[in-house]
């Protein structure tokens, strides 16, 4: 790159939702796995920061504790320490004093939104990795503000999690002129493993991976597990993420089914694959309200090679396609996701058939636009723009 056309000792700021970062950096410095598929791409991103002279600061909003750290040599990393989406001011009062000369609002809530629109010669960027299916006046009305705040020209770019995402927000309003695609390399790849076949007994494995809650599908995939028992069909569960694991362990008991339902817990992101690749299924069963982008699980799910049931979420219809790329259920339903599982679980050429496919689905999901090099041009070139352009979302 020209050294002209970078600018001089600057200051960017990124709020994320979630996550130590602090220790994001440690596990990194440490070559430790990582938690989440993201974390060493936000490692290298720091450090892409520090290299070129620019002042970072990491914000988190929901974690463990309030505190500020300096894990490295002009980076600081604060922990807001919220337990919940709602900051209750908390993002108002750090962008208040923040005195970054550019903001990435890494998550869209519409407190960080504003705080950011109200910052007077900061130029801001909008990144995300969400989408708005939820019905409802109070709903409706959030959405709107949001895409209003999104459509201002302050936000300069908005980039969403892949292209069903990204196509989402198009649709709902947010101007395709500033929407770009994201997406971050992927450890693993359907072309690092061979297709797989169905074993030829029970019992089944199902794996899930991401938040325990109820709206991504995870009761209804526990009463599903207990309607196949009942079936005769042995199946096994294993929930890795955090959420309301005891909700969970109690609707297990109350089916009948704890014995066949393992809770792994936050694991690291190489365990989360080698289980899915060893599973028999791999679940998505997010109902449709619930605010997914396209999730970096399903991309680890479809490198496995492992078939994969998910539900019929906005965001899974234009690629996961019924028969082809998985077997689709409508969201909500736990008979059809039992139906769902039974399908694939009872038809050998069926599940051979997902398994080779997983290349072509692959290929289809792709985005134009680096994560790490998008941010690393936008907050540290003057002349990014070109780049931004050539990547805006088509069609």
């Amino acid at each position: 790159m020209n050294p002209r056309r970078r600018r001089e000792m600057s200051e960017v700021s990124i709020y994320f939702f979630a996550g130590d970062f602090a220790d994001v950096l440690r596990r990194f410095a440490e070559r430790r796995g990582q938690i989440y598929q993201t974390h060493n791409e936000v490692a290298r991103l720091v450090h892409d920061y520090v290299q070129r002279g620019v002042r970072l600061n990491v914000f988190s909003l929901v974690t463990a504790a309030r505190k500020v750290e300096e894990p490295l040599p002009g980076v600081r990393v604060v922990s807001l320490g919220s337990s919940s989406y709602r900051s209750q001011g908390l993002l108002r009062e750090a962008v208040d004093a923040d005195g970054a000369d550019r903001i990435v609002a890494h998550f869209p809530n519409p407190e960080l939104l504003h705080a950011v629109l109200a910052k007077k010669r900061v130029r801001a960027m909008a990144v995300l990795a969400n989408s708005y299916n939820r019905n409802g006046v109070r709903s409706q009305l959030e959405r709107w503000k949001i895409i209003r705040q999104l459509n201002v020209p302050r936000f300069e770019w908005v980039s969403n999690h892949c292209i069903p995402a990204t196509r989402h927000l198009a649709r709902i309003g947010v101007h395709p002129g500033k929407l770009v695609p994201w997406d971050i390399p992927h450890p693993y790849e359907p072309s690092s493993t061979p297709p797989k076949a169905l074993r030829a007994r029970a019992p089944y494995r199902v794996m899930y991976a991401g938040s325990v809650v109820a709206d991504k599908g995870v009761t209804d995939l526990i009463q599903a597990m207990a309607i196949l028992r009942r079936a005769g069909l042995d199946v096994r569960l294993g929930l890795a993420g955090l959420g309301d694991l005891d909700q969970m362990k109690a609707l297990a008991r109350e089916l009948g089914v704890a014995d066949a339902l393992e809770l792994l817990g936050l694991i690291g992101n190489e365990e989360v694959y080698r289980r899915m690749r060893d599973a028999d299924v791999v679940a998505v069963p997010s109902r449709k309200m619930y605010t997914e982008g396209f999730p970096l699980t399903m991309f680890e799910a479809i490198a496995s090679r492992t078939p994969i049931v998910c539900s019929d979420h906005p965001m899974f219809r234009l690629n996961m396609l019924d028969g082809q790329s998985a077997i689709v259920f409508p969201s909500g339903d736990p008979a059809a996701l039992a139906r769902a599982l039974e399908r694939v679980l009872r038809d050998p050429a069926l599940y051979l058939r997902l398994s080779e496919h997983a290349t072509a689905t692959w290929q289809s999901l792709k985005g134009p636009a680096d994560w790490r090099t998008m941010l690393v041009k936008w907050g540290t070139e003057d002349d990014a723009t070109d780049w931004m352009r050539a990547r805006v979302l088509q069609g």
